[in-house]
């Protein structure tokens, strides 16, 4: 199967919950846990049963923050993913499926705000987004930045 995007341009971050701090996760470790390797299997090694919360984070040709996409995924005790919990309606995950295969994807406003990281998730991201401080101004990452609570100036170092 070929997956949209690549390690080049895109990081992926897991909320860490046990350690209250995002870690990078391998490009490898995210396209089998999707599902998208040969294999066909949604699995992510290591992982705690339960809620788990990831950032696509696009960069741009500077390495820059360019866009963000959240996930929010519930895992089963073997690391498996589980399918159904997210509220969204049969035709709403459809939609929301159909369009993260897409190179830059956009979701409706309700799928988007079910897949926000928790409010405490938020000052650890600040110091793991990469390319933060660059992001352009007119950049699509700001509609997910400002939906959980960051604005242009608390982005910016001091």
């Amino acid at each position: 199967m070929n997956v949209i995007g690549s390690p080049a341009n895109t990081v992926i971050l897991h909320w860490d919950e046990c350690e209250t701090t995002w870690a990078q996760l391998p490009w490898r470790d995210w396209v089998r846990f999707r599902g998208f390797d040969d294999g066909g299997l949604s699995l992510l090694a290591g992982a705690e049963a339960g809620e788990h919360y990831f950032l696509v984070c696009v960069l741009d040709d500077r390495g820059e923050l360019a866009n963000v996409i959240p996930h929010r995924y519930v895992l089963s005790t073997d690391g498996r993913l589980v399918h159904g919990f997210d509220g969204l309606r049969q035709a709403e995950r459809e939609e929301y499926c159909r369009i993260q295969l897409l190179l830059l994807p956009t979701i409706d406003a309700r799928g988007f705000a079910v897949n926000l990281p928790p409010p405490h998730t938020v000052q650890p991201l600040l110091r793991a987004l990469p390319g933060l401080a660059g992001a352009q101004p007119s950049g699509a990452c700001w509609h997910f930045l400002s939906a959980i609570g960051i604005s242009r100036s608390s982005a910016r170092p001091n």
